[in-house]
This record gives C-alpha cells, structure tokens and sequence, in this order.
C-alpha cells in the first residue's frame, strides 16, 4: 500500500511541478486500431543520488549549467523521458509501462543510479540528479518571486536550469560543504520561478529552478496540496548533505 501511495504522490507531483506530461493518457491508438502500451511517465527509486533544488549559482556553458548540489538518501522519483543514458533510457521505458508499471526500485533506471551504471557520452556517473521530497519544504525559505522574460521592464536572468536527470561528480573543491556535487544540468529561456526574491543568480551564475506555472505567488505554495507527508518528514528538516560514506 505504501509503494502505491508513493506513486500515486510522484504523479501528482510531476504533472504540476514538471514540464507538462499527459499522465491520463494510458495507452496509444495506431492507425489501424491497434492498442499499444506507452512508458510510464515516472518511477520510484531509492537510495542516494543528488538534489539540484535551488542551486542559485550555477555556471552556464553553452545549452549545458554546472550546479552545485546536494547528495542525499531518501526516496526520489526519475522522469523517465529525462534519462539521459540511452541505454538505460530503453531499458527502463521497455519495462515500465503504463500497462505494466515498476513499483519502487524495480526499474532499471534505479539500479543504474545505485551502482554507477549511469553513462552519459561514454563516461559512468556515480551521482544523478533526480526530485526527492526534501525539495518540498525548501521553497518557502526562498522567497520565490515570478520570472517572466517577456514582462515589460524584466531585468533577471534570461536563462535558468533543469536539473532532471544529469549526470553528476564529486566535487573536491566545493565552497559548500553542503553541496558537494556538480551536476551538468540543461538550460531552458523559459519563464521560471525565482528564487531569493530574485530572478537573478549568484555570482554571475544562473539558479537551477521550475516552470513559472508550478508556483501559486497568491497563496505561497505549491498550486495542490502535499500529500504524503507523513512519509516524507525528513524533506522539511534543515537543508545539508547528508554523511558520505553512510555510517
């Protein structure tokens, strides 16, 4: 029952918070009348992987921003259209389906992430950016202010960063210990939500964020209630990476 609940939390979550996918949607048409089943739009996995929420500073290079994340141990969910490792991306929309779904752990995308099977351009990454739930609870600390690059008189950024699916590495170096990761996240022109009271980065960085539509600026929260919360309690604790190597 609880693996069921947690899906059905991660649905809601990626048809509001996400780009826009038709999660109704169950099955496909062809032409000749043919039913054939589509992937499943997300999966539930758990264990460690990296957390990209509100990085303010990331550095853009071309299409592509490094950002500096946190590491953390707790359910996360993959939005399977966002995998950037073919491989696995085949294999894990091959056996979840919307006809047949994987519950929690059970796509191969999950596995890849636990033991660095995850390979981008030839090269296996031991760290993935994913959504967790401790996501959740950070925004409001954030002052999160609309930015729209089409409003009359904007002046923030005109660039942020997704971070679903990137590939990430340790990053020795690291001015926050809290963040300890870099990940190589895409770059959208999009309007997006701000953070900080601004649209504007740190740094001379771009900050990784969401859609602008995802964010209810009238009622500061999230634009559906947050189900799930008894799950989900560590998302609210203070912001921090979590121990590496768990003790």
């Amino acid at each position: 029952m609880r693996s069921k609940f947690l899906a059905i939390t991660c649905i809601i979550w990626i048809a509001l918070i996400c780009e826009p996918i038709c999660l109704a949607e169950i099955g496909k048409t062809t032409d000749n009348g043919t039913y054939t089943d589509i992937p499943q739009d997300i999966v539930v996995c758990t264990g460690w992987h990296a957390l990209c929420t509100a990085s303010p500073d990331c550095i853009m290079h071309g299409d592509k921003a490094d950002c500096n994340c946190m590491r953390v141990n707790e359910t996360h969910i993959v939005v399977t259209s966002e995998i950037q490792d073919p491989v696995v991306k085949n294999q894990t929309q091959a056996k979840c389906t919307n006809k047949h779904p994987c519950d929690v752990d059970q796509a191969p995308v999950c596995s890849a992430i636990k033991y660095g099977q995850y390979e981008v351009s030839g090269v296996k990454y031991d760290w993935v950016s994913t959504y967790s739930y401790r996501g959740w609870c950070s925004l409001l600390m954030l002052r999160p202010v609309a930015c729209d690059q089409n409003a009359t008189g904007y002046s923030g950024d005109m660039y942020s960063a997704i971070c679903d699916g990137a590939p990430c590495t340790e990053n020795q170096n690291a001015s926050n210990p809290d963040k300890p990761l870099t990940c190589e996240c895409r770059v959208k022109d999009t309007p997006f939500v701000g953070m900080n009271g601004s649209c504007t980065g740190e740094n001379g960085g771009i900050m990784s964020s969401m859609p602008l539509w995802a964010w209810d600026f009238r009622n500061n929260t999230y634009p559906f209630p947050m189900p799930g919360y008894e799950y989900v309690q560590g998302a609210c604790e203070p912001l921090k990476s979590d121990l590496w190597p768990p003790r």
